[in-house]
């Protein structure tokens, strides 16, 4: 047996390489163990409706590690193999990302329901993949996601687990909230060779368009995305991020996920949208970056209220900046940009001058100035995209920033390869699609 991945071992062959996400974990662990990493929202209680709970919880980086290793020995004891898929439904709390990391620990693929979907949602998602074990949360406001889980598994017969995490959780579903007490995170001595998600390929978790489109993302991909934010934005290891998007949606994880994991900085999650809890939150800590809508920079401002020095929008509608922003000179403003539920990239906020940028479901490639402000060029080559260009850095940019990572398929030294399936499409354009390039060709024909 060999443990030393799994306990914050700081040895040369443990951390030379973090290549994954639960790796990168375990190299925070080791050089950072007492730094905050993880915080929950300041309502957690009144969310859960439980009179009982102590607050919010917060953990450093070496207690992650170690309640990550201890759900993986937990998800590896049931008999779980590697590759098999999980699906959670989990709301913006701390042990959101702590599950999902400890799935991947364990070889196994989160696939990541909304908290919104109904049962019939859910059950329509399992029509493409079939989840061996299950995870919800207990009381949520007026909902109770572990009861649809316990009620999807008695109909779906490739279902072997259900677990549930939080307060009320259904009978008859694995309550497995012990296992995140920070009092009792000694891990047994003797644990087995965690898998990880190095021998899957093809994915690392899912997320999903709707219920019937899952998206796979590989360990590379995800790479790939989260350092376009982190360079993008010059996110480091002192910065503190807010984050009100779950990580089923694409902005929780390329824009707070992700980075938190590869600059070893403090993220704080936000159950979206609680105006109150949310300006108690940035009136009590300084962060330094906050990703949200359009229309609650908008509530923002006029409310106000601290701004976080950077600042990342998603917006509505490209051909409309926010003016209110123009009184603001000295943050460090940001559009992100959510590709279809696919992916995503940030920029600078450019105002009107980023119109076009994306439209009626394509990435479109400008041409002129406007390219260096967004896309200087993409191609596809073997039905991938490929980009480059200030936002997209190459082979020089990535080994410099974070010497570590090293990225496969690269189409040559200055592009890179952004894990997307995609064809060549009219005007300048290309067309993004599912991870399965057979079924984008289909829909081009």
């Amino acid at each position: 047996m060999n443990n030393s991945a799994n306990t914050g071992d700081s040895s040369p062959s443990t951390l030379s390489r973090p290549d994954s996400l639960e790796r990168l974990l375990s190299h925070r662990a080791a050089r950072n163990p007492q730094k905050t990493a993880l915080c929950d929202p300041p309502n957690r209680s009144e969310l859960e409706k439980n009179p009982d709970h102590t607050g919010p919880r917060q953990y450093n980086f070496g207690e992650l590690d170690k309640t990550v290793t201890r759900l993986a020995a937990r998800f590896t004891s049931l008999g779980l193999q590697t590759g098999d898929y999980v699906a959670v439904q989990l709301p913006n709390f701390t042990e959101t990302p702590i599950i999902v990391l400890g799935l991947m620990r364990a070889g196994l693929v989160p696939c990541l329901l909304p908290l919104s979907w109904s049962i019939s949602e859910i059950s329509l998602s399992f029509q493409r993949l079939n989840p061996r074990a299950l995870i919800g949360c207990g009381q949520i406001e007026d909902l109770n996601p572990s009861i649809m889980m316990r009620e999807l598994a008695f109909s779906n017969l490739h279902v072997r687990f259900v677990m549930g995490v939080g307060y009320n959780i259904a009978d008859g579903v694995s309550d497995i909230s012990p296992l995140f007490d920070p009092q009792t995170l000694d891990n047994p001595s003797d644990l087995p060779d965690f898998p990880g998600t190095q021998g899957l390929k093809d994915r690392a978790l899912v997320t999903y368009i709707d219920p019937s489109t899952p998206v796979p993302h590989t360990s590379g991909q995800i790479l790939a995305t989260g350092l376009q934010h982190v360079l993008e934005v010059g996110l480091s290891l002192d910065d503190k991020i807010l984050s009100p998007y779950p990580l089923s949606s694409i902005p929780g994880l390329a824009a707070s996920f992700y980075p938190w994991l590869m600059t070893g900085c403090s993220l704080s999650l936000h159950h979206p949208f609680q105006f109150g809890p949310l300006q108690e939150q940035l009136q009590s800590t300084s962060y330094s970056f906050f990703s949200a809508p359009e229309q609650v920079v908008r509530w923002l401002l006029q409310s106000h209220l601290p701004i976080p020095q950077k600042l990342a929008i998603v917006r509505r509608d490209s051909h409309h900046p926010i003016k209110e922003l123009q009184q603001l000179p000295s943050l460090d403003l940001f559009d992100l940009w959510n590709f279809g539920g696919l992916g995503s990239v940030i920029t600078k906020y450019a105002g009107e001058e980023m119109t076009g940028l994306f439209r009626e479901g394509r990435l479109c490639l400008p041409s002129g100035e406007h390219a260096k402000l967004c896309l200087a060029a993409g191609k596809v080559h073997n039905q991938r995209l490929y980009i480059k260009g200030r936002i997209f850095p190459g082979i020089n940019d990535v080994t410099t920033s974070l010497e570590w990572i090293s990225l496969q398929n690269r189409f040559d030294e200055e592009w890179l390869d952004t894990g997307l399936a995609a064809i060549a499409g009219p005007e300048k354009s290309i067309l993004l699609g599912e991870a399965d390039p057979v079924d984008l060709q289909k829909a081009a024909s």
